[in-house]
């Protein structure tokens, strides 16, 4: 297993997602996944970013609370065999801003999604989201 830098496709979908734009930023990490062919950690990073990035997605951008949590989680999982980093990213780290946010959106209420209340929550969930740091 190398650490060495990820592809360019790979940079500029972590650039994408950084930015908040967690959409394209997912189908770029899908694209990347692909690309990845046979290099397995590159692969895993890709398809781990992409789980992350469309739960934040729809946590965002169609208020989903569970489906997000599931994602995080399932993202969680498979990044856990590439701690404490890879392909040039803070693994450990991400994995500790990932939980802590899956904890902030399990605290959320399950019946909240519209209203002022809801539209704050969001605000400052999105100001919390994590980033993905480069070593």
């Amino acid at each position: 297993m190398s650490d060495h830098s990820p592809p360019a496709s790979l940079a500029d979908a972590i650039a994408a997602f950084n930015r908040g734009a967690y959409f394209d930023a997912a189908e770029m990490f899908e694209t990347a996944a692909h690309a990845a062919g046979i290099d397995n950690d590159s692969k895993a990073l890709s398809v781990a970013f992409n789980q992350i990035a469309a739960a934040l997605h729809m946590r965002f951008e169609r208020g989903g609370r569970q489906a997000s949590i599931n994602l995080m989680s399932q993202a969680m999982l498979a990044l856990d065999d590439l701690k404490p980093a890879r392909g040039g990213v803070d693994v450990e780290r991400l994995c500790a801003e990932i939980a802590a946010f899956t904890e902030e959106v399990r605290a959320a209420p399950r019946d909240e999604r519209h209203g002022l209340k809801h539209r704050a929550r969001i605000f400052l969930e999105r100001r919390r989201a994590p980033r993905i740091n480069r070593r």
